[in-house]
């Protein structure tokens, strides 16, 4: 294998989030005896990606953007109800820990992975209860050292400080390490911020015009681990 040790990032990478979003999101409509519909979610995926946003860009804290999130949708949605919002997201933070999915293949990826010896560990955005929920439910501890949360390093993604917190946690030096991630705002300039090799998970082909390496499947990820 070419690197001492692979850092994946989890949503939209390996973990199959939108399927968990959707749960979680419309656990909490129905809380509220809200009909659940799939215009809801459209209304809802780009607030929620444009908050994420803000957060990496250092803007909000995560504490903000949470609840934040939500008191957006419900406006935008129409939704008109006397809610705390602190316990719609907490709710909803909740709901999502407990709804991880695999993207097809990628499990089996990861064994092949594991077979071959590579050591591999996480390294993601995501809010700490969330990611760890997810993780024990889908047992990711077979396949890597441990899972890095931005709450953990004390700084989101494209800032290197959570690179350099997991070169630190793997005892692997930075130029023999690589992260593999979908995102271009968070996860390109992340590793790149940090010197470390980067492959981007690519499946629409739709960042031509990035300047890295990219893949659209497993398989093509796998031949460049090689």
């Amino acid at each position: 294998m070419k690197y001492e040790i692979v850092y994946f990032d989890l949503d939209h990478t390996l973990l199959d989030f939108p399927k968990s979003e959707r749960y979680a999101l419309f656990e909490v409509l129905k809380s509220l005896n809200v009909e659940p519909k799939e215009e809801f979610i459209e209304i809802y995926v780009p607030i929620n990606e444009k908050w994420w946003k803000l957060f990496s860009e250092g803007k909000y804290p995560k504490e903000v953007i949470i609840v934040e999130r939500f008191k957006e949708f419900f406006k935008e949605a129409g939704i008109n109800k006397d809610v705390d919002f602190q316990k719609i997201s907490n709710l909803y933070l909740e709901k999502l820990s407990k709804a991880g999915f695999f993207f097809d293949g990628a499990e089996e990826f990861l064994f092949k992975l594991r077979e071959m010896g590579q050591r591999m560990a996480a390294i993601t955005n995501g809010v700490e209860k969330v990611q760890q929920g997810r993780s024990k439910i889908l047992k990711l501890d077979r396949f890597f050292e441990f899972v890095l949360t931005s709450e953990k390093a004390g700084k989101p993604k494209p800032d290197p400080i959570i690179f350099y917190k997991a070169a630190e946690i793997s005892g692997v030096p930075i130029e023999k390490s690589i992260y593999i991630g979908d995102n271009p705002d968070s996860d390109y300039l992340g590793a790149k911020n940090a010197g470390m090799d980067f492959i981007l998970y690519d499946p629409e082909d739709i960042h031509q015009d990035l300047q890295c390496k990219r893949v659209r499947n497993y398989e093509e990820i796998l031949r460049e681990l090689l």
